[in-house]
């Protein structure tokens, strides 16, 4: 009988022996899987909140309460932990919610979290022209607007030059953007003196501002109001002490609200007094 060669006799011998590999490997596959699938399950099982008050950590301000945050991020009796997008829930709540500024999330494996909140501050009640009604809307120092109705009461406002005004959620832009960079510069210690108590920015070419204390108006207007940057920050600061020193020059020449006009761009140093112009 005539002898097969040597490389004829292999090749069936390698075909059995890879496929028996590859069964192999396709049995330790599923193994590893099945192993795989099951460790999933328990520790997804460890992750189930079981008593909120001791896996789940809220701490809140004034306005946004703990539930609200816990509500808003599903954590309740039954749900579980592991299967929470919390980066994803974050952005979802501080878009929902504006009165929050911020929201710190801590995990603590495998069945804890910690939630931080930030509420924003209030600086300026907004309002509109002509309106004596409380919209109840406030804005931050950063422009938000949100409501909130507790110790606002003081605040300046910023009338808005129609209704229904900047929405919740939104910043503020433009004119009002303008007039709150005024409000949180009078916050300056340097600045105080002034005390406003409230901006209308429904004129085209300037805001007009209450002033505390003497109730006198300025006329104001200053290099980029209309687009808020520190540039225009700085430009305001100029005109504010102008308008200052121009004020404490005048003291007890008259007993009667003024309008200050500080609102000639060609020529940013000159601030007087409108001695046509009365109050209204």
């Amino acid at each position: 009988m005539k002898k097969l060669p040597d490389n004829r006799r292999r090749g069936p011998r390698r075909i059995v022996a890879t496929v028996a590999a590859l069964v192999i490997l396709g049995l330790v596959a599923a193994g590893i899987a099945t192993a795989w699938s099951r460790l999933h399950a328990m520790w997804i099982e460890q992750c189930e909140i079981k008593d909120v008050s001791a896996q789940v950590s809220i701490t809140s301000g004034k306005m946004v309460k703990a539930d609200v945050i816990a509500e808003n991020f599903g954590l309740r009796k039954g749900a579980n932990i592991a299967l929470v997008d919390f980066d994803a829930k974050r952005k979802e709540v501080l878009a929902k919610i504006p009165n929050l500024k911020s929201i710190s999330i801590v995990r603590r494996l495998p069945d804890k979290v910690t939630i931080v909140t930030e509420e924003r501050s209030p600086i300026v009640r907004m309002n509109v022209k002509g309106r004596n009604s409380d919209t109840g809307r406030v804005a931050d120092a950063e422009g938000m607007v949100f409501l909130c109705s507790r110790g606002t009461q003081m605040l300046p406002t910023i009338r808005e030059a129609a209704a229904p005004g900047t929405p919740p959620g939104k910043r503020l832009e433009g004119r009002a953007a303008a007039a709150l960079q005024l409000v949180d510069l009078v916050r300056d210690p340097e600045f105080q003196e002034l005390g406003i108590l409230e901006v209308d920015v429904s004129k085209p070419d300037y805001i007009s501002a209450t002033l505390g204390g003497s109730y006198s108006t300025v006329r104001l207007a200053w290099e980029g109001m209309d687009d808020p940057s520190p540039a225009s920050r700085a430009a305001l600061a100029s005109r504010l002490q102008l308008l200052l020193k121009a004020i404490r020059t005048r003291l007890g020449e008259c007993d009667h609200p003024v309008v200050w006009k500080a609102d000639d761009l060609s020529n940013p140093n000159r601030i007087y007094v409108d001695t046509k112009e009365k109050i209204k």
